[in-house]
């Protein structure tokens, strides 16, 4: 009986050491690896359709478009390169260039609304393409409600009389 509860007790034993072993990584490491994750899933989620559709593209994408992705993409390597900063105790660092990162958040909206508006006029212009005005109204009643508080009031009756 003493054997087996020997047994029993080293078991537990081991299995509460590789948790302490996971909590311990992941208390160290959980933000930079959820950093490299995203940035995974960015680049597989992109992988398909950059090549195609602003690398390669027929016409040619606007240049904001590329501003755009680029913007984007530094934002990226720029939460990978913090994440590593606060893992390296490299905090002061970390909130210096914290105010770069403000400002490319900043670029990332204007670009984010300016993009939508220009992309939506060359689907429907250069590439004919139908109904894409309807994301720009979406985008318009939801600039509405988070700019100016309109919630989900129609204010279409005002301007129709």
């Amino acid at each position: 009986m003493a054997t087996r509860s020997a047994g029993i007790a080293a078991r537990i034993e081991k299995e509460a050491s590789a948790a302490n072993k996971l909590k311990t990584f992941l208390s160290r490491y959980f933000y930079f690896c959820m950093a490299l994750v995203m940035a995974a899933l960015v680049l597989w989620g992109f992988s398909r359709t950059v090549e195609v559709n602003l690398f390669h593209a027929t016409p040619p994408r606007p240049f904001l478009l590329w501003m755009h992705a680029t913007a984007f993409a530094t934002w990226v390597v720029f939460f990978i390169a913090q994440s590593a900063l606060v893992r390296a105790r490299r905090v002061s660092v970390h909130r210096f260039l914290g105010w770069f990162g403000a400002g490319i958040a900043a670029a990332m909206v204007a670009l984010g609304f300016t993009v939508a508006i220009v992309m939506t006029r060359f689907d429907t212009l250069v590439l004919h393409q139908k109904g894409v005005d309807a994301f720009l109204s979406s985008l318009a009643r939801a600039s509405r409600w988070l700019f100016i508080g309109e919630g989900g009031r129609n204010t279409t009756a005002a301007w129709s009389s």
